[in-house]
């Protein structure tokens, strides 16, 4: 007989955050962003698409990530980060390298805003399973 556990693991980590912060880049430039709803709606889906690609869990609840009415918009936006970026969202966990470049592109924005973290100097090498 097998017994298994379940576990609750943060999801906020610096390789999750490094991830998001990989995907939101790419996709969210001042001159594409017509609303604040359009900016919230890429947002959630890189916050999905990084739970479900890197995540523990087997699904996640749709739910919290919709910010339109229509499922359908939701999914051609995943299909369409996915089909863009999934080269570079496999290469964050092959190439500590390309982590460590995005980690230290991510590090210098939050340097250049005033924010700093106890947690950013461990995270350097430090890529999702």
């Amino acid at each position: 007989m097998e017994i298994f556990v379940l576990q609750d693991v943060a999801f906020i980590n610096p390789a999750n955050v490094v991830f998001v912060y990989m995907l939101v880049r790419e996709l969210v430039h001042e001159d594409d962003v017509d609303c604040e709803q359009d900016l919230q709606a890429v947002v959630l889906t890189c916050l999905y698409l990084s739970y479900s690609y890197m995540g523990n869990e087997i699904s996640y609840p749709l739910k919290p990530f919709l910010v339109e009415d229509n499922k359908e918009k939701f999914w051609d936006r995943c299909l369409l980060i996915v089909n863009r970026l999934s080269r570079n969202m496999l290469r964050i966990n092959a190439e500590p390298g390309f982590f460590t470049e995005i980690f230290t592109e991510l590090k210098a924005c939050g340097t250049n805003a005033g924010i700093t973290t106890a947690t950013t100097a461990s995270a350097v090498g430090t890529t999702a399973a």
